[in-house]
């Protein structure tokens, strides 16, 4: 189901910065994506870059508790070989207490944000803190904290 809400070019911009790995621009450790207030899109309402952002845990348990969001965060973890490694993650974040429509549209829109960004791995929906932390994170990519 396609909701009809677009994905503004300025969060296809960022999800870029999170993945790239180039000098020439400053990479970003997640994006913070919210719906524009008319509803008619999905916008950008912050990024970080590695020097100033929060811990993954933080950035989620920090997310409205009556609103939805998605993020994409570089997400830092040991792999089965305990080699540091990282993964983009991509949530969709839609709390109990939010809006039943605002819910719906965050469902419905899911893919559509999903399609526009490429993503197929690592996916985190939920509508609380245990189902997005960093441990469901671990989980989804396969990996062990650091330590």
């Amino acid at each position: 189901m396609s909701s009809g809400i677009k994905i503004a070019d300025t969060v296809k911009e960022v999800y870029n910065r999170i993945s790239m790995n180039s000098v020439k621009q400053t990479k970003l450790k997640y994006g913070v994506f919210k719906f524009a207030d008319d509803g008619a899109s999905i916008v950008v309402e912050t990024t970080a870059t590695n020097a100033d952002a929060m811990s993954y845990d933080d950035l989620v348990s920090g997310l409205p508790k009556d609103d939805v969001r998605y993020i994409a965060y570089d997400f830092d973890f040991l792999s089965k070989d305990n080699v540091k490694t990282s993964e983009i993650v991509l949530v969709s974040w839609a709390p109990e207490k939010s809006p039943i429509k605002r819910k719906m549209m965050c469902a419905s829109t899911f893919n559509a944000l999903k399609s526009a960004l490429s993503v197929s791995k690592n996916v985190l929906q939920g509508d609380s803190f245990d189902e997005v932390d960093s441990v469901a994170a671990l989980e989804k990519v396969g990996g062990k904290p650091l330590p």
